[in-house]
Parts: structure tokens; sequence; C-alpha cells
């Protein structure tokens, strides 16, 4: 593997990131709500009020997410 390779392989990662479905807005896109609050429009196959995985990049929906409550806990 040459040095080009192995620097797109590191570029080319897929990033991933949770959100709420909120709503349908038809047509497979989907209104969601990320972890840090943000409002998104995604695109896949969902139901409202499910957690999924998305893409970052192209806001497609990977897989259904786990369903777990987020704690902080104090230092």
């Amino acid at each position: 593997m040459n040095n080009y390779q192995r620097l797109s392989s590191i570029l080319s990662r897929q990033q991933q990131g949770v959100a709420q479905i909120t709503g349908d807005l038809g047509g497979g896109a989907w209104a969601a709500r990320s972890q840090g609050g943000s409002n998104l429009v995604l695109s896949g196959q969902a139901a409202i009020g499910n957690k999924v995985f998305y893409d970052i990049k192209t806001n497609k929906i990977l897989s259904q997410a786990p369903d777990l409550r987020l704690i902080e806990l104090g230092v």
C-alpha cells in the first residue's frame, strides 16, 4: 500500500452521528434532531420516534440505533 492509498483510506472513513426521528417529510426524507440539538433532514428508512445512526457527510440513515439514555456524571 503506497502513501496515497493510506491517505485516501484515512480521509474516506465514514463519520457517523446519532439522531432521533421527529417527523416524516415524505419521499424517504425524515426530520430529525441530533444529539447536539441540531435539526436535520435525513434520507432512508426510519420511523418517528426511533433513534438512528446516520452518515454525517451525506445525511443518509445507516441503521437503527439503540434507545439508551445519556447520563452525565460529575467528577
